[in-house]
């Protein structure tokens, strides 16, 4: 567990480097608030919860009806591959859990993860997935 906190959410550092994660975790959420966490949300992350399926979806609703109750962070070598840039590096990776909060976004999800990857002073990628 670190001493930071999003929504009143603390932010759970992940094994398995715990040690180094705990080092870089101010400096990678320092970007994500400097960017806006609800703006990431909105811009980065909305987006590919509407897909194809749910294009004409208010984001200003689907904002509202998103409740985040889990947030983790891990620090470590991701290897080209599987990299957010296609180069091997160490990124900051932070994991938003999110489930629906009301009627608006019920048909949409019941749960999503976003990822946000950060390399450095900036945010590379923003992914999600169905939890």
């Amino acid at each position: 567990m670190s001493e930071l906190s999003y929504n009143g959410i603390s932010i759970d550092i992940l094994e398995p480097d715990e040690e180094e994660s705990k080092k870089h975790i101010e400096h990678d959420f320092a970007v994500l608030v400097r960017e806006n966490i609800e703006k990431i949300i909105k811009e980065r992350f909305i987006p590919w919860i509407k897909g194809e399926n749910f294009p004409n979806k208010d984001d200003d609703l689907i904002l509202e009806g998103l409740n985040i109750y889990y947030i983790c962070y891990d620090y470590g070598r991701i290897i080209a591959e599987y990299s957010p840039t296609g180069k091997e590096d160490f990124f900051g990776h932070f994991e938003f859990e999110m489930e629906s909060s009301n009627d608006y976004t019920s048909d949409m999800l019941e749960a999503v993860a976003m990822e946000v990857y950060v390399l450095g002073d900036e945010i590379v990628k923003v992914d999600g997935y169905d939890v």
